[in-house]
C-alpha cells in the first residue's frame, strides 16, 4: 500500500473509534456501600413510586408502578454495618383469605421449576402465598444491574399474579343423591265406590 493511503485509512479508522467512543455510554460506577437510603434514590429515580419504612427489624422499601397493581417490598439485610446493606429481598405476597383459589404445594413446583424467583406457602405464619429474590451487595453493584434486577422480579411477579388468577376453583365434590322421602306412617286407602 502506498504511503498516502496508506495514512487516509489510518485516518479513517482512528476517526470510525473516536465517533464511537463518543457515542457510547459511560460505564455505570461500580458502588461499594448500600444504605437505605440510596437504594430508595436509586428506585425513585427510575419512575417507582416508593416509600422506605424503617420501623422494623430491617428498613424495608414498598414499590408500587402506575402499571402494576402489585406492590413490590425491598427488605434490605444487614444495615448496621459499616460496610452498608448486604443484601436486598425483594418479595410480594399474597393472604390467604384474599386469593379466589388457593395454589398446590404442585402449582408453586410447576412455578419454582420454571422461573428464577421462589414461590412458596408460608404455613408458619398466615397461610400466605409468598414469592421472592434475593440481591447482593457485597463486592459492590451497579445502579444498571440492581435496576434490571428489579424489573425483572416485577415482570415475575406480574406473571405470578397472573398465574395465581388464573388458578380454577378446587372441584367440589357431587352431593350424594337424594332420596326419596317415605312417609312414617302410611296413609290409610279409602275404598273406592263404584
Amino acid at each position: 500500500m502506498r504511503p498516502f493511503a496508506a495514512s487516509l485509512t489510518t485516518l479513517a479508522l482512528l476517526t470510525v473509534s473516536a465517533s464511537l467512543a463518543a457515542t457510547a455510554p459511560a460505564p455505570s460506577p461500580v458502588i461499594t456501600k448500600a444504605t437505605p437510603e440510596l437504594i430508595l434514590k436509586i428506585v425513585q429515580g427510575a419512575g417507582y413510586t416508593a416509600k422506605l419504612d424503617k420501623s422494623g427489624k430491617n428498613p424495608e422499601i414498598s414499590v408500587t408502578t402506575k402499571t402494576s397493581p402489585i406492590t413490590l417490598y425491598l427488605n434490605l439485610h444487614n444495615c448496621s454495618t459499616a460496610s452498608g446493606c448486604s443484601a436486598a429481598e425483594t418479595y410480594t405476597y399474597y393472604p390467604s383469605e384474599d386469593l379466589r383459589t388457593a395454589p398446590t404445594a404442585q402449582d408453586i413446583a410447576d412455578w419454582n421449576t420454571e422461573n428464577f424467583t421462589q414461590a412458596y406457602l408460608d404455613t408458619d405464619d398466615d397461610n400466605s402465598v409468598n414469592l421472592d429474590d434475593l440481591y447482593y451487595f457485597t463486592g459492590g453493584f451497579t445502579k444498571a444491574n440492581f435496576l434490571n434486577w428489579l424489573a425483572a422480579f416485577k415482570e415475575e411477579a406480574t406473571d405470578f399474579d397472573a398465574m395465581l388468577n388464573d388458578l380454577e376453583p378446587a372441584a367440589t365434590p357431587a352431593s350424594a343423591p337424594s332420596t326419596p322421602s317415605i312417609p312414617a306412617t302410611p296413609t290409610p286407602s279409602t275404598p273406592s265406590t263404584p
